[in-house]
């Protein structure tokens, strides 16, 4: 499921994950060596062995998606940021976590790269924007979400 993702997103958006992947795998070596790892060697062996310890539960990836999207609300109503950079960017925080402290595996999905993470965090902060604050938005805004729901609607087959 979230192979297919990276299809259902806007032009512009796939163009933005790939930059977020390199910005989060950039961040994490940066964070990484700051917590004692070896450059190139990934996180501390203490972090390595609870990231393969557990993966991150559907519940906390939901707990997750529903704060990003609180915040992306706050940040697009009250802050007037693009909708487009405030996904974005909440999709790398969640990104990194699962990442770093998970060793990128969720459960029920196994071991994902940062792109699917990226991408399937994309569609649920986009899912939950459009149910709770989607009528205070801007038309551009609204645009931005409609499609990256269209896309995704067409991917998975659904009438959407």
């Amino acid at each position: 499921m979230f192979r297919s993702l990276q299809a259902c997103l806007t032009a512009k958006a796939r163009v933005s994950v790939v930059v977020t992947t390199t910005a989060v795998s950039a961040l994490a070596t940066t964070l990484a060596v700051g917590l004692g790892a070896t450059p190139g060697a990934g996180l501390p062996a203490r972090a390595q062995a609870a990231a393969a310890a557990k993966p991150a539960s559907m519940e906390l990836m939901n707990d997750m998606a529903l704060a990003a999207a609180v915040n992306v609300c706050e940040m697009v109503v009250e802050s007037k940021v693009p909708m487009e950079k405030a996904v974005l960017s909440n999709a790398k925080a969640i990104t990194y976590v699962v990442t770093n402290r998970y060793g990128g595996q969720v459960a029920n999905a196994g071991k994902l790269q940062p792109e699917q993470i990226a991408n399937g965090t994309i569609i649920q902060v986009v899912g939950r924007v459009r149910q709770g604050c989607y009528n205070r938005l801007g038309a551009t805004d609204k645009k931005f979400i409609d499609e990256v729901l269209s896309e995704y609607s067409k991917a998975v087959g659904g009438n959407k």
